[in-house]
């Protein structure tokens, strides 16, 4: 037997071969800290999103996939010394060592989040794989494209062993060409979706919603031209309804490319010629019959060139505020909203389909309504597409919820890449109304650069829609008014207890407020964001939250305060420092299901608190709009209250089953009676 003398320049060489064997990815390896700790290998990012998608050569890849649970994130090439899971190594003999096998693991419906498909991972948060094969066939001048509806939060794709690219943000759609990575015949993708999130992440770690990991909306192969069309936007001239925008984008810049625009029920057909810049800006001279959600009108477009045709169903419409006023095609209007989260009625986890949304819009439909805040992130493009067919008008928002990462540059191109690419996808949709940037987010001279940033980013793309945000507002100064009045109030009951009336006395007199003092408390909503924004959105939870504060501040029982601030919320007043309309973006109660005590949670409080915020907001006329919160209770980790909550928020008007509670009827009459532009 030959027996090697342990030098050290024996130990170098067996090292160097060693290392040697496990670099998969990377072309060099440096000392001994490489095999545990390797440089991360490039990689790339999305391409332009390609737009109407649904008229496109598609290969769907929807189904079954198998996946890999890896929360040591041991998985990625940079993470194992054994090159990761993106190989597939397979056994060929029985003899070699791999510690994964994607065709024995278990399997999982995409679209789908496998925290809702799998109990054990209803907590999770961390790196989940996918698995799919699928057999392709090559095709001259033709490119194969990789489309992802929205996968959450950060995504990292590999075919046939080759890093295909990564994207960062969730919710919205991307694509890759993976022309490069094909064979002829099986192939084999393998996508990491890690549904981790930090303090630089949008959303950030801590959401009222539930993170649902994993490929949420359709995944297609994709095949076009070798220069095709890759987007085109037709909007209707919100101030000439005879004139509408056409923009349109191809994938190369090629001048004097000749595209055909179609619409046959107008019996409209044009040619035009592509700029150097491979894009047309033109105006359409059309008359078209105006889309409402009393006449939900769609016309055929057909956009054509040499080498393929894409096609829509697009409606034409203007939106646009006038003063302390909303109009939609030059008419007056209210916004008779519902908020909503991307879970379908009697199904865990997101929704993603057409038969998803159906049975939330027609829920919609039955409070009456004829607006929905689809929040606090985008959602697949189902939503908008059924909206436009049954006539609901829709807001639009990307994550940037609480206190985001303001300074951080690559937080600001996440969110910037989220709300471009959610208006580049639904831009061609009559229902979506309104883009909003943010939901409840502190004041700050960064905060402020930050959305600005991304309001310009909307504007680039689309001016033919509201942009709004959903604001905070409140001095200290104002909620101590707020407190003087609840104790003007409790002064003056008669029902209240000596000790509260003492406290109440005991307040008016620090205060130097005599108690016969008529006062009506007002607040004005004054975020400098109302500047930048055409809607002055506003969340509010008047008998709610406030009075918790409170309790605990003054001393008295949020029995008494909730009871004094339903009286005295007819006569509160909201207005803006903004001449523009304001939107109640959110107010409402948690309510249990079933519950029919008098106390909180009951079914019969949150009807009570919908009764008086009705009146209330019906006697603000700079208000045009109400968004409820929220049409259905949803998942929220943030709500762990044992036999009531249990992980859901329920604020809804409904159940997570569909189950209609009592202030869903109180919101349906008053939208029916109390809530038009007479009253």
């Amino acid at each position: 037997m030959i027996k090697l003398k342990k030098t050290n320049a024996t130990k170098a060489l067996l090292t160097l071969a060693l290392f040697a064997s496990f670099t998969i990815f990377s072309e060099e390896t440096s000392d001994a800290n490489s095999f545990f700790d390797r440089k991360p290998p490039n990689y790339p990012s999305p391409e332009n999103l390609i737009g109407w998608i649904d008229s496109r050569q598609i290969i769907s890849l929807n189904g079954e996939w198998t996946y890999i649970i890896d929360p040591m994130n041991n998985g990625l090439p940079e993470s194992s010394f054994f090159g990761g899971f993106p190989k597939n190594k397979i056994q060929k003999t029985g003899m070699e060592l791999i510690e994964y096998n994607f065709e024995a693991a278990e399997k999982i419906k995409i679209p789908g989040a496998w925290n809702a498909q799998d109990e054990r991972l209803l907590f999770y948060r961390g790196p989940v794989w996918l698995y799919k094969k699928f057999i392709h066939t090559p095709k001259t001048d033709t490119l194969t494209h990789l489309y992802i509806e929205g996968s959450n939060f950060t995504t990292k794709i590999f075919l046939n062993g080759s890093i295909v690219g990564e994207f960062k943000g969730g919710y919205v759609p991307f694509n890759f060409d993976i022309s490069s990575y094909l064979t002829d015949g099986e192939n084999t993708l393998i996508i990491q979706t890690d549904n981790s999130l930090d303090q630089s992440s949008v959303p950030t770690q801590k959401t009222d919603w539930w993170p649902w990991g994993g490929i949420v909306g359709d995944v297609y192969i994709l095949e076009t031209p070798s220069d095709f069309i890759r987007n085109a936007y037709i909007q209707l001239d919100k101030d000439n309804h005879s004139q509408a925008s056409f923009k349109l984008q191809m994938s190369k810049k090629l001048s004097d490319r000749k595209v055909t625009i179609k619409i046959p029920e107008l019996k409209f057909q044009k040619e035009y010629q592509t700029n150097a810049e491979g894009e047309i800006e033109e105006y359409l001279n059309i008359s078209p019959e105006l889309w409402s959600p009393a006449n939900p009108k769609l016309y055929k477009v057909e956009i054509i060139s040499d080498t393929e045709k894409i096609s829509d169903d697009i409606g034409f419409r203007s939106i646009k505020t006038e003063g302390k006023k909303i109009f939609l095609n030059d008419a007056e209007i209210k916004f008779s909203g519902i908020s909503m989260h991307s879970e379908p009625i009697g199904i865990p986890g997101p929704a993603f389909s057409e038969e998803h949304f159906k049975k939330l819009l027609t829920a919609a439909k039955d409070l009456n309504s004829n607006f929905i805040r689809a929040a606090h992130y985008p959602y697949t493009r189902q939503l908008a597409k059924l909206a436009d067919k049954m006539g609901l008008m829709l807001w639009e928002e990307v994550p940037v919820y609480w206190n985001i990462d303001w300074k951080n540059p690559e937080t600001l191109q996440i969110a910037k890449n989220q709300i471009t690419r959610l208006v580049q996808r639904d831009q061609n949709r009559a229902s979506v109304v309104v883009w909003s940037v943010a939901n409840e987010t502190p004041f700050s001279s960064d905060r402020m650069d930050f959305l600005k940033s991304l309001l310009a980013e909307i504007h680039t793309n689309d001016n033919s829609r509201l942009t709004t945000a959903a604001l905070l507002s409140g001095s200290e100064e104002q909620f101590q008014s707020l407190i003087i009045t609840l104790a003007l109030q409790g002064a003056r009951s008669m029902w209240v207890t000596d000790q509260e009336r003492i406290i109440f006395e005991s307040i008016l007199n620090q205060a130097k407020i005599p108690f016969d003092t008529k006062m009506n408390f007002s607040i004005s909503i004054d975020d400098p964001l109302g500047e930048n924004i055409d809607l002055i959105s506003y969340n509010e939870y008047f008998g709610w939250y406030y009075v918790t504060f409170f309790s605990e501040q003054i001393k008295i029982s949020e029995a008494t305060l909730r009871k004094l601030m339903f009286e005295i919320m007819p006569n509160i007043k909201l207005s803006s420092a903004y001449e523009k309309p304001i939107h109640i973006s959110e107010f409402g109660a948690g309510a249990q299901y079933g519950n029919t005590t008098e106390k909180i949670w009951s079914e019969n409080y949150q009807a009570k608190l919908y009764k008086y915020q009705l009146e209330m907001l019906a006697n603000n006329p700079q208000i045009r709009g109400i968004s409820p919160w929220i049409l259905k209770d949803f998942r929220a980790m943030l709500r762990p209250l044992s036999g009531i909550q249990d992980f859901y928020n329920r604020k809804g008007l409904m159940d997570e089953n569909g189950n209609k509670k009592e202030a869903f009827y109180v919101l349906a009459d008053f939208y029916q009676k109390n809530w038009n532009i007479e009253n």
